[in-house]
């Protein structure tokens, strides 16, 4: 089943600006009784830029990851764009898990963004002060599509878009990293049924994109 939604128009480009990565890879061998890494896992962070209907350029940030402080979220969007952290417009956040929105609270003049599900579970954490989080639905920016990807968890939405001729997927955690994409797995599924739902999920992406961002690892080339 093809999974790709109707994009209207293209943006402008898009960059990793942090490359996430697992606290504990399975597919490594490791185990939760000793992460290797620490805690907790770091999340890619996707800088998309484009155009909004007036013409304005927009900056925007999928899933805005833990960083020390403002001043590394800065320099890691600095070091792959130029930009800087105040040039950001926009965040969305692709779901609940703290990884993914931590960084909001060094982006309070952008706009948040979300899902309504997603938005609504967010505001009830109070690691960040999210009230002014926006629920979106579908076409959120031009160029820019929410995408129901469910699995990891049952309200989780990527962000689709067009560019140079591609069709790319910010996948969020519905593609852990390249391996769960190759082996069509996800972790932290709240039971059997959703383990099913997850490899359906990526096996619909397989014949949706040409490009598929994992919530912590490096693109993959479908």
């Amino acid at each position: 089943m093809n999974i790709h939604p109707k994009i209207n128009g293209t943006i402008d480009s898009w960059d990793m600006v942090v490359m996430g990565h697992l606290r504990v890879n399975t597919y490594f061998g490791e185990t939760y009784d000793d992460p290797p890494r620490g805690d907790p896992s770091t999340c890619t962070s996707v800088m998309v830029r484009g155009k909004d209907e007036n013409g304005k350029p927009y900056v925007l940030i999928v899933d805005p990851t833990l960083r020390l402080s403002a001043d590394d979220y800065d320099f890691d969007i600095n070091r792959r764009t130029g930009l800087r952290l105040s040039d950001v417009t926009h965040c969305f956040i692709t779901h609940h898990h703290l990884d993914h929105y931590e960084a909001l609270k060094y982006l309070t003049h952008a706009k948040w963004m979300a899902v309504p599900a997603v938005a609504d579970i967010i505001r009830e954490n109070d690691k960040v002060d999210a009230r002014a989080i926006v629920g979106v639905e579908g076409a959120f920016l031009p160029g820019v599509v929410a995408v129901h990807l469910p699995g990891h968890t049952d309200t989780i939405h990527g962000t689709a878009f067009e560019c140079a001729g591609k069709k790319v997927l910010v996948a969020g955690d519905a593609v852990m990293s390249r391996h769960h994409f190759e082996h069509e797995t996800t972790d932290f599924q709240p039971d059997v049924e959703m383990q099913k739902v997850a490899g359906t999920t990526i096996r619909n992406m397989k014949e949706s994109f040409d490009i598929v961002i994992p919530g912590h690892d490096s693109l993959v080339v479908v």
